[in-house]
């Protein structure tokens, strides 16, 4: 993710709640129902800001702040609104066609977000792959929209684990080029099952954000093949890969540190499981519970 990406990022999670919340407390009809289309377009649009920013850039509690200030902002506006009339006056429906419309193409996007956010049958057990820090989600769910791998047979369900720090956000930065900037660089990496290492590499050099090196898409990693199922982690840091190919490991036994090898913009640990004899992935839950974008585990 390049700095012009995440600075247009920053401005969809944190202008367009606000552009909603203003428009909500200054909102002045003269029907009921002309309010409700109103207040529900900017929920709905608010809901899919919500569901789809990284907000582990934006401030995982800069959400929280956000979501406040919009209830605060519909909460106002319901109490000026509750004596008005529920119809709208004669000849005033067509004023709402441009909102209602939008807000009928909103729905049919957040309907499709949180598609991807229900977990899918047959979802597989695996113990969470980090330790010592707060998790964040950064890619997981069954849509493009919250997920970059969706679109990939073998990733479909592939997940993209960053850090935060206690402040909610994973950098000290926007894109700092110190990789120890980053919470979840060097954070113990551990088996997510038992089985044996059938590859695992660690030479692999850590690149400087955002430097990507696409010819060795995994960079640093190891592959596990735990009973019907493989699983890849990737993107370790050099020389911290602490299995070799043959070794047999159990749940929690230690394989590496998270880094930035491979084709990756920032540190982060990447990790899907495949049905080797079909090549396609297969959703995971950690610990019980299904990974989307901005799960936290801890």
């Amino acid at each position: 993710m390049s700095i012009v990406m995440i600075i247009i990022l920053l401005a969809v999670c944190i202008l367009l709640p606000l552009y909603y919340s203003a428009r909500a407390f200054r909102v002045a009809e003269s029907s009921k129902v002309g309010w409700l289309i109103i207040i529900a377009e900017a929920g709905v649009i608010v809901t899919l800001v919500f569901l789809v920013g990284r907000w582990d850039i934006a401030g995982y509690y800069t959400r929280l702040v956000l979501l406040a200030l919009f209830m605060a902002a519909v909460a106002w506006s319901l109490r000026r609104h509750l004596s008005r009339p529920w119809r709208p006056a004669a000849g005033t429906w067509r004023r709402y066609r441009g909102t209602a419309l939008s807000l009928a193409l909103f729905t049919v996007a957040l309907i499709y977000v949180v598609s991807g956010i229900v977990p899918p049958s047959g979802t597989r057990p695996l113990e969470f792959p980090l330790k010592d820090g707060r998790f964040f989600v950064a890619q997981a769910g069954d849509v493009t929209l919250l997920n970059h791998h969706a679109g990939h047979p073998e990733q479909r369900f592939a997940a993209d684990i960053t850090a935060i720090y206690p402040q909610g956000f994973r950098a000290r930065g926007l894109l700092p080029h110190d990789l120890n900037s980053y919470a979840i660089f060097g954070a113990p990496v551990v088996s997510p099952c038992a089985g044996e290492v059938v590859a695992a590499r660690g030479d692999l050099p850590d690149l400087i954000p955002p430097e990507r090196d696409r010819e060795n898409v995994r960079g640093n990693h190891v592959i596990l093949a735990c009973g019907d199922l493989n699983v890849e982690l990737a993107h370790f840091m050099q020389n911290s890969v602490t299995v070799e190919t043959g070794d047999l490991v159990a749940v929690s036994d230690p394989l590496g540190r998270v880094g930035n090898s491979g084709n990756t913009t920032e540190p982060h640990l990447h990790i899907h499981a495949v049905d080797p004899s079909t090549d396609t992935g297969v959703p995971m839950r950690f610990d019980g519970r299904y990974p989307v974008r901005n799960s936290v585990f801890q």
